[in-house]
């Protein structure tokens, strides 16, 4: 089994479990490398933002990436850092399940980029790739934003911004807005307005075969944020397209109730046992 494996870039702890790690599948007469188009397997050594930038970045390997807390936040991971020897086993051993994740596909006008970086997907085509969300927000003061939804009018927000986020964002940004928490079983886009002014406007689900078209009617300073690091000025009367895109993440796990199991740590949230 090959194993590529990511580790936090000045993260002190990371780059040394890296190294014990590799020697450990060597001795486990297993191959372990940075040269991840080779991988079977990433392992992914930090915490959510690293395994969040890793597998969006990564993701047309189409192979399973295993994060190892190593860092601050650790939802996502499926592991601690001194669980790392009973993790790399379980791998080896093919004790783990995979859990694939929507990713969400960003488009805007190439011709009118300002601030554009290629990390996370993003390029000068004007085209961007996220996990968690799309977020197009006033970086001083309210804005008026309409959104369409399939070239059909839907709804207009005036306040800070709006989040665009799948099932695995549910529980970031868009949670912290008012919005729901959705199983990450579940595709589906969240539209959570963020501090709308006047009437309160819901966060809606929609089906991941919509298009959200978000338009600027009203602003200075907006920004598209993707994933929380990917800044790009969006000018009066530019549209942000979202849609569902072409690949899907892969998480391995070691229990299918990993994601109940992190709400209860995280959140405090009582856990339905079965009667039989």
């Amino acid at each position: 089994m090959r194993f590529g494996i990511i580790a936090s870039k000045g993260n002190h702890k990371a780059e040394e479990l890296s190294e014990k790690i590799e020697k450990y599948i060597a001795e486990k007469k297993h191959e372990a490398s940075s040269d991840l188009a080779k991988s079977d397997l990433v392992i992914v050594l930090g915490g959510d933002g690293t395994l969040l930038h890793a597998a969006c970045e990564h993701v047309e390997l189409g192979v399973p990436f295993v994060g190892i807390n190593v860092g601050t936040l650790g939802f996502l991971t499926a592991a601690e850092g001194d669980e790392w020897r009973e993790t790399v086993d379980k791998l080896i051993s093919g004790q783990y399940v995979v859990s694939e994740r929507m990713t969400l596909l960003a488009s805007i006008e190439s011709s009118h980029l300002r601030g554009v970086k290629a990390h996370l997907g993003g390029d000068k085509s004007g085209k961007f790739r996220a996990l968690n969300e799309i977020v197009v927000k006033g970086m001083y003061r309210v804005i008026d934003l309409e959104l369409l939804v399939d070239n059909q009018k839907f709804i207009s927000i005036v306040g800070d911004g709006v989040i665009v986020s799948t099932e695995t964002g549910s529980t970031a940004y868009s949670l912290s807005a008012g919005g729901p928490i959705v199983d990450p079983e579940i595709d589906c886009f969240l539209v959570t307005p963020v501090n709308a002014v006047g009437l309160p406007i819901p966060s809606v689900a929609l089906s991941p075969e919509d298009v959200v078209e978000i338009k600027v009617k009203i602003g200075d300073d907006v920004s598209l944020i993707v994933d929380g690091q990917e800044h790009v000025k969006v000018s009066k009367g530019q549209s942000v397209k979202v849609s569902k895109g072409k690949f899907r993440v892969k998480f391995a796990y070691f229990d299918k109730h990993h994601f109940l199991k992190a709400l209860n740590a995280k959140f405090g949230l009582a856990l339905r046992q079965s009667s039989g």
